[in-house]
This record gives C-alpha cells, structure tokens and sequence, in this order.
C-alpha cells in the first residue's frame, strides 16, 4: 500500500505499542496510518487534494484519541 508518490505527513507516537506514521496516497486518495513496528495498516480518511489530506493528518496528529478508535475498529 505504501509506495512511491505518497506523502508522509508526521507520527504519533507510543500508541498501541508502536509508532504510527500518517501517509496521504494521492493515486488511492486514501489517508492512512502504518505502524512502524508492527507494519500494520489502518485507512483513517479519505482526501482527494494535498491540502485536505494534510488538515486531517494534522488533526489526528493533534488528537490521537482519534486513531486509537480507528485501531480498535480494524482489530476485531
């Protein structure tokens, strides 16, 4: 999922046991979070413009409470 042509737009860190990093890929327009440890990959929005994509990167950045529901949705 990860590749060439995505867009990296910071960490939150120490949550579940790893760090994870907030990727945009423009070509899937998905926004997602990879943990560094675990490899794992959760989609956590969508957003077709950079600029969109980074609002919300910054946003869950800021308020990470946000992923940790997102991560409790993809482990069940």
């Amino acid at each position: 999922m990860v590749g060439v042509g995505t867009f990296p737009f910071g960490w939150v860190r120490s949550m579940e046991g790893d760090n994870w990093q907030i990727i945009w890929d423009p070509k899937t327009e998905a926004v997602f979070a990879k943990g560094a440890s675990s490899g794992k990959v959760i989609q956590v929005g969508k957003s077709s413009t950079w600029e969109d994509a980074k609002v919300l990167a910054d946003n869950i950045i800021e308020h990470p409470e946000s992923l940790l529901s997102k991560l409790s949705e993809g482990s069940g």
